[in-house]
C-alpha cells in the first residue's frame, strides 16, 4: 500500500500542469511596448474589448476571470468591455461588464517585470466524479497605441476521483494577442 501511494504521489507531483505555475517564453517585442514601471503602471487602466483584434482564440474574460462568455461566434456587444483599474504596484482590478452592467470583478496579483505585469491564478472544479484543475500564467502589456497585449499560457489535469487521467495534462500558450482599448 504504502508503494502505491508513492507511485501516486510520484505520478502527481512530477505532472507537467501540476503544483508549479506554467512557464512562459521570455520578451520578445520589449521595444515595441510602453513603459509600466513606476507611475507608468497607472497607464494600464481603462476599458478594453473582450474578443482579439487579431484571430486569436483567448478572450479577456477568460484570461481575468476564467469565464468563457464570448468567442467567435458570441460576440459581445458595443456595450460589453473589461475595465482594468489600478490599485497599487502589484495589484490591479479587472470588472467585467456585460451590457453596462457590472456582471464579475476580481482583484489580481501580480508583478511588473520587464515592462509587463505578470499575474498566475489556478482553478479547481468538480464534476460529477471527476476533478479538474486548471492553472493559467499571464502577462500583459500596452502596446505604443494604448492597446493591450496578452501573453498567457494555460493548462491543466483532470482526475477520476482521486487517480489522474492519463496524457489529460497539457498546456497551450499563447503571445502577442492584441486588444483594443476602447474610447
Amino acid at each position: 500500500m504504502l508503494r502505491i501511494l508513492m507511485l501516486y504521489g510520484a505520478v502527481c507531483c512530477s505532472s507537467c500542469t501540476l503544483f508549479r505555475p506554467l512557464p512562459l517564453q521570455p520578451v520578445h517585442n520589449n521595444n515595441t511596448v510602453q513603459h509600466l514601471e513606476g507611475k507608468g503602471f497607472a497607464k494600464l487602466e481603462g476599458d478594453y474589448q473582450i474578443l482579439a483584434a487579431d484571430s486569436g482564440s483567448i478572450t479577456l474574460d477568460y484570461a481575468f476571470m476564467y469565464k468563457a462568455l464570448f468567442n467567435r461566434k458570441k460576440i459581445p456587444g458595443k456595450n460589453d468591455r473589461i475595465h482594468l483599474s489600478v490599485i497599487d504596484s502589484n495589484h490591479i482590478k479587472a470588472t467585467l461588464f456585460i451590457h453596462d452592467k457590472t456582471v464579475s470583478a476580481k482583484t489580481i496579483r501580480g508583478s511588473i517585470r520587464n515592462n509587463y505585469f505578470e499575474f498566475h491564478s489556478r482553478h479547481f472544479a468538480l464534476k460529477y466524479i471527476f476533478i479538474l484543475y486548471a492553472q493559467q500564467t499571464n502577462r500583459i502589456a500596452l502596446s505604443e497605441d494604448g492597446d493591450l497585449f496578452l501573453d498567457t499560457n494555460s493548462g491543466g489535469i483532470g482526475f477520476l476521483l482521486l487517480l489522474p487521467i492519463p496524457l489529460s495534462g497539457s498546456s497551450t500558450d499563447t503571445y502577442n494577442v492584441t486588444f483594443k482599448r476602447k474610447n
